[in-house]
């Protein structure tokens, strides 16, 4: 008995970094796709109502926001990405939408606890989000 659990252990912590990895990357492509939507959802509110709008990328509250003269200094739509998921640049940036307009070259990168990163960027003609695997800097 004492040999099987020996066994079991030994794989269970040979495993354990791979399968916290996978989880890592898991979350990481989630929250790709959650920002891909929330941009979508954001072109299509401007285009419905009629009223131009900001999204504003902030890294140091690790949001993204959309601001209509509404809502005024509180969000009328937010995403705030899960723990572990953080956006990888250093200022904030502000992307205005005007209905009927061309959409922004909207270019967000998402990097997760591993170094894993994943950049979102948005067609101007088309407004249609891509999802990418970027590669780590050489270090």
């Amino acid at each position: 008995m004492l040999i099987v659990v020996a066994i079991i252990a030994t794989i269970a912590s040979i495993s354990f970094p791979a399968m916290t990895a996978g989880l890592a990357g898991v979350r990481l492509s989630s929250a790709a796709g959650d920002a891909a939507s929330f941009f979508t959802s954001s072109f299509n509110r401007v285009e419905r109502r009629e009223q131009p709008a900001a999204i504003v990328i902030d890294p140091t509250l690790n949001r993204v926001a959309m601001f209509t003269a509404a809502s005024g200094d509180k969000p009328a739509t937010q995403l705030e990405l899960p723990s572990g998921i953080v956006i990888d640049a250093q200022e904030s940036r502000r992307y205005v939408i005007y209905p009927g307009g061309a959409f922004p070259h909207i270019n967000l990168v998402l990097r997760n606890e591993k170094g894993a990163r994943r950049r979102i960027q948005i067609d101007p003609v088309t407004a249609v989000p891509k999802i990418e695997r970027v590669e780590a800097p050489p270090s």
